[in-house]
């Protein structure tokens, strides 16, 4: 019961957690008024707080006790939500209606407390020097208010509280007269107890219910989570969109973020003609309203998209009417069809950026809703990492096949964010990017006789004898040898294979693993591209080689 009870505090938060038991004696009072108002049956928001207001200016009710200060009326307030929560938990299916009643009694006492405030100040300050002295004692602060002088200054301080109409707060009497105007002041401008800010924002969306305009409608915890979470101008905002796109507010939706709500019913408003154009075509092919809703039901919104794109006309209803298999069958017989928005931004990489129609189709697939300016930031943004990143490692500028490669495998990464990649990635690609375009050159001329490759790697063989130790250099000129005797280009477990026939030269996999890792990390002298070694241009001598590729 404890813990239910702090739930629901928590539900609804405008209570300030007083001692209440001075003013159990009102309990009767406000449980009465609980049950006449809720056999009246009030229909709407405004009839519900003026038959409050009705209720309390028929009836005789009086304060017990005087409100001295801001926490007596706190405590009144905590008092009827008490007499709520009790009549909530023996009447669940009332719960709504005295979740309203309480609100709007509360909100009505916020007032009603503050003017008997007000009064009670008035006759203290009419007695003079007496009545402040009595205040005091109320106040429970004669001790600090003793002398004439001292009560003379009280009393300029409750005519202050008087004066701009706010509660008398008991930790602020210690203060400075002008620090006791401005913070009165600025309480009442907030509301002492309802806030004004809290007063708009519910009239808003009570006044927006009263209209029709809100289905379903308002419960008390959604109207206190938006008030408690939205500021007036939000509201109006997110109100404003749901009117103008559906008619009505939807309690949900009006909870949710502008911008996710706006997003949410662009969506919605695309599915509702894409589903409008799949009915039009499904009854052009003959099949019936009730054979359209089964299909519907059957298929999922994308690959009803992609049946739409895919039917023609040739498409049966028989097939159709056969459930999710039999449409996925004809999805994989006929392929997916693309949307525009794919075909858009594959037509604009590959045309306007170069980039292979394959790395293009796939970027093209997995961001289907990114506009074209969306994807020119994201080239933008690369580009200009991979150009600073290649200056900084390298020492000099990237050439443009190069940053075409590089940008090819930045695109095809799943992640492109500022936060999502590091500088090691931009290396990586730009080492790859490399390799791809070497291994091209290489293969673009490797079609050489044994006699003419080994003239090509003269430039090898030169750097090679400058080796100190003898093993290595050794080991390096046979792999020098296949080179020229196989090709520029050789599959890595083949150049292994034939090492390791030759034991005294590589009589463990890992003499040969290290050759292999002298050659590409000590002299870079070659390269591996995919599951090929090749030589790389800078240590090759060959008359049609174009130097400007790398």
């Amino acid at each position: 019961m404890v813990k239910q009870k702090i739930n629901d505090e928590q539900q609804y938060p405008l209570t300030f957690g007083m001692n209440t038991s001075k003013w159990n004696q009102l309990k009767r009072d406000f449980v009465v008024a609980f049950d006449r108002l809720e056999k009246n049956g009030v229909h709407s928001y405004a009839e519900s707080k003026k038959s409050v207001q009705r209720y309390y200016c028929i009836s005789a009710f009086t304060l017990p006790q005087s409100i001295i200060t801001d926490s007596d009326a706190k405590a009144v307030l905590d008092t009827i939500f008490e007499v709520e929560q009790e009549l909530v938990e023996t009447r669940r299916e009332q719960e709504e209606v005295y979740r309203r009643i309480g609100r709007h009694m509360r909100e009505y006492f916020a007032d009603y407390l503050l003017n008997a405030h007000l009064r009670f100040l008035d006759t203290k300050l009419h007695r003079g020097i007496d009545g402040i002295r009595e205040l005091a004692t109320l106040l429970e602060v004669e001790d600090q208010f003793e002398g004439p002088k001292a009560l003379k200054r009280l009393e300029k301080k409750i005519s202050l509280y008087r004066d701009v109409g706010s509660f008398i707060h008991v930790q602020e009497l210690m203060l400075s007269a002008v620090k006791v105007r401005s913070r009165a002041e600025a309480r009442t401008r907030r509301g002492n107890l309802w806030t004004t800010d809290r007063r708009e924002k519910y009239g808003y969306l009570e006044q927006l219910a009263d209209d029709k305009k809100v289905c379903p409608p308002f419960t008390e915890s959604d109207l206190e989570f938006l008030v408690s979470q939205s500021s007036m101008e939000m509201l109006q905002q997110k109100t404003d969109l749901l009117l103008r796109e559906l008619g009505f507010v939807e309690p949900n939706r009006l909870k949710a973020n502008y911008s996710r709500l706006h997003d949410h019913l662009h969506r919605s408003k695309q599915r509702q003609s894409d589903y409008d154009k799949r009915r039009e075509l499904l009854l052009q092919l003959g099949a019936s309203p009730q054979q359209v809703d089964y299909i519907s039901a059957r298929a999922t919104y994308q690959t009803m998209k992609n049946l739409l794109k895919l039917a023609k006309g040739k498409l049966a209803i028989s097939d159709l009417m056969g459930g999710k298999r039999t449409i996925r069958k004809l999805l994989r017989r006929k392929g997916k069809a693309r949307s525009n928005a794919e075909i858009t931004l594959t037509n604009y990489l590959v045309q306007h950026e170069q980039i292979a129609r394959t790395v293009a189709q796939n970027y093209a697939r997995t961001r289907k809703n990114h506009s074209v300016e969306h994807l020119k930031k994201t080239i933008n943004f690369l580009k200009e990492n991979y150009r600073r990143m290649y200056r900084s490692h390298w020492g000099f500028p990237i050439q443009d096949n190069v940053l075409q490669r590089a940008l090819e495998q930045g695109l095809s990464r799943q992640k492109l964010s500022k936060r999502a990649l590091t500088t090691k990635d931009f290396i990586n690609d730009l080492r790859r990017a490399l390799a791809l375009e070497e291994a091209l050159v290489v293969k673009e001329q490797d079609k050489l006789s044994p006699e003419a490759r080994r003239i090509a790697l003269a430039p090898l063989k030169e750097v090679l004898d400058y080796e100190t130790d003898t093993d290595t250099r050794k080991q390096l000129y046979f792999i020098y040898e296949q080179f020229c005797r196989l090709g520029l280009c050789i599959p890595k477990d083949k150049l292994k294979q034939i090492c390791l026939q030759n034991q005294g030269l590589f009589p463990t996999t890992r003499k040969v693993r290290d050759a292999l890792e002298i050659l590409n990390g000590a002299y870079r002298a070659i390269g591996q591209h995919g599951e090929t070694l090749c030589v790389l241009p800078d240590y090759l001598h060959l008359p049609q080689n174009n130097p400007s590729r790398v």
